[in-house]
């Protein structure tokens, strides 16, 4: 399979996940169960990553790390992703990340703010402490104001709660074009 369809699903979750004024709406939220999972994208990536570490072609999508409440330490569950993504960064130099530091809806504008900077400078440093170039590495904070899900309940908070990393730069990856 080519390495563009692998990045369709990337496209597809990642693709809408653009700020709009959805809070103000007065319909109910979707479900749970009807919600979008955070990281379903991740499994065939850490399937492909797995299968492809061999060869040295690793997938190198988007990718989400998830925080406790009021915590800038992510689950150490997490670190599995983020050493995938290491490989892929250290195994490519031109590629770059833009690791976007997220909080819920939950506190102050400047609170949030600073917990998202803290959660992507956690990321860049994990990163970096694997062999990253922090050259590779850009970190922004959009704190409350870039959620992904806005219901007013904790399932709903707790995926907003993240760290996502986005390729930036890409020009010298392989793409079946």
């Amino acid at each position: 399979m080519s390495r563009a369809w692998l990045c369709v699903p990337f496209a597809l979750v990642l693709g809408c996940a653009h700020h709009t004024d959805e809070r103000k709406d007065p319909t109910p939220a979707a479900p749970p169960a009807a919600r979008a999972p955070e990281t379903p994208a991740a499994a065939p990536a850490a399937a492909a990553s797995s299968s492809a570490d061999s060869s040295g072609d690793l997938d190198c999508g988007p990718v989400k790390i998830h925080f406790p409440f009021n915590s800038s330490e992510f689950d150490p569950g997490e670190r599995a992703t983020l050493e995938r993504s290491a490989r892929c960064l250290k195994g490519d130099r031109a590629l770059r990340v833009t690791i976007e530091g997220n909080a819920d809806e939950r506190g102050t504008d400047e609170y949030n703010l600073a917990l998202g900077d803290r959660r992507a400078q956690v990321v860049a440093q994990y990163l970096e402490s694997l062999g990253v170039s922090g050259s590779q590495l850009k970190t922004v904070s959009f704190g409350k104001e870039n959620p992904i899900c806005t219901a007013h309940d904790e399932s709903c908070w707790s995926e907003n709660r993240r760290a996502a990393l986005k390729p930036t730069g890409v020009a010298s990856m392989k793409h079946d074009r």
